[in-house]
């Protein structure tokens, strides 16, 4: 966070938060609030819930345009219970990011000339709005197999500690196996006794892919998650600015009926113009918000080199890991075979065995 600081909040803080942010800045990147709560709330659903939390305040803290607002600030520093409704009672009054401009800032020549092209601005927006949506279609798909794949360590992980188990009953049994049953086959009892060291190496297994499992869901659901949250902000920003087109379309068209209708009442033909007039600046506003929300979106993309090359250094620690681990069990393994070689050659001609 900017302000270095350790934030403790209830989720109807975060709830009020948005609120307000969304009421300030309609055309600007606002990340979704997870769910509050579903039917079965456990420690895993609340731990889900406060990482996706903390994602969202990462996402608005790392804004160029709201993590220096008051409203950031008043979250982040606010001392004392009650941090939602207080909030909300400071920033009742508060004006959106368009109202809150000077006049002389929207009716300027410059204004004009930068939003002079608005059509070709609109082009360019519908453009970007598709790729940026193929973008996280294409991510969300690769978090779904990541997520698998990481799943299936976590298994393999269990499925080694039940391995350990086995090999430590093995190793430990102490039945008494009489002549009668192996014959002069002594082969098990000569190997079991090194059975019982097995379970180092499989236990290290179990505690490397266990390492890597949390490596690899660290990059998952704090980075690759927080990107796909930021691409899913832009996707909901789009439809409110598609909305806002709307209603200026809508506006002009009743601007003109009601022209046609009461052409020779002036009064209301000039109030209908005023009102169209400040759709039409309101909109402009909206469109330079949403080119500078689509440029921040592209500048975060370089996120995703990271995330991959995370993934990769994770696995090369993992298979590193893994390979002296399974080199260590490989010469125990040898040894075992070697103790019972190197008993007497008489004994192991009487050995009965399995025919190839």
């Amino acid at each position: 966070m900017r302000l270095k600081n350790k934030v403790s909040r209830r989720y109807n803080d975060f709830l009020a938060l948005h609120e307000l942010l969304m009421l300030t800045y309609p055309y600007r990147i606002i990340p979704s609030l997870p769910p509050k709560k579903t039917v079965n709330v456990d420690k895993e659903f609340i731990e889900e819930r406060r990482r996706s939390l903390k994602r969202y305040l990462q996402i608005l803290c790392r804004h160029p345009t709201i993590y220096d607002t008051d409203i950031i600030k008043f979250f982040l520093t606010f001392q004392g219970t009650s941090c939602g409704d207080n909030m909300k009672a400071t920033y009742k009054n508060i004006l959106d990011e368009f109202s809150s401009e000077p006049r002389s800032s929207l009716n300027s020549s410059d204004n004009i000339e930068k939003y002079g092209e608005d059509s070709d601005g609109i082009q360019m927006f519908r453009t970007s709005q598709i790729h940026i949506s193929s973008l996280h279609q294409q991510f969300n798909q690769i978090r779904g197999c990541l997520k698998s794949i990481n799943e299936k360590k976590l298994k393999n992980a269990n499925d080694f500690t039940n391995i350990e188990k086995a090999l430590q009953t093995l190793g430990s049994d102490s039945t008494s196996i009489d002549r009668w049953a192996t014959g002069p086959n002594d082969y098990w009892p000569t190997i079991q006794i090194g059975l019982g060291n097995l379970p180092v190496e499989i236990n290290a297994m179990s505690e490397r892919i266990n390492e890597q499992y949390k490596r690899d869901d660290e990059v998952i659901s704090d980075h690759l998650d927080m990107l796909i949250e930021l691409l899913q902000g832009y996707k909901d920003l789009c439809k409110r600015f598609e909305d806002a087109l709307q209603s200026e379309q809508k506006a002009i068209q009743k601007a003109n009926n009601q022209r046609k209708r009461s052409s020779s009442i002036t009064d209301t033909s000039s109030k209908n113009d005023n009102n169209l007039e400040m759709i039409e600046k309101r909109n402009r506003h909206a469109l330079q918000c949403v080119k500078i929300e689509t440029q921040l979106v592209y500048a975060n993309l370089e996120a995703f080199v990271y995330i991959l090359s995370s993934l990769g250094n994770s696995q090369c620690k993992g298979s590193s890991d893994l390979l002296n681990i399974w080199k260590s069990f490989a010469n125990k393994i040898s040894q075992l075979g070697q103790n019972y070689i190197t008993k007497s050659p008489i004994d192991r001609m009487n050995t009965i065995g399995l025919r190839k």
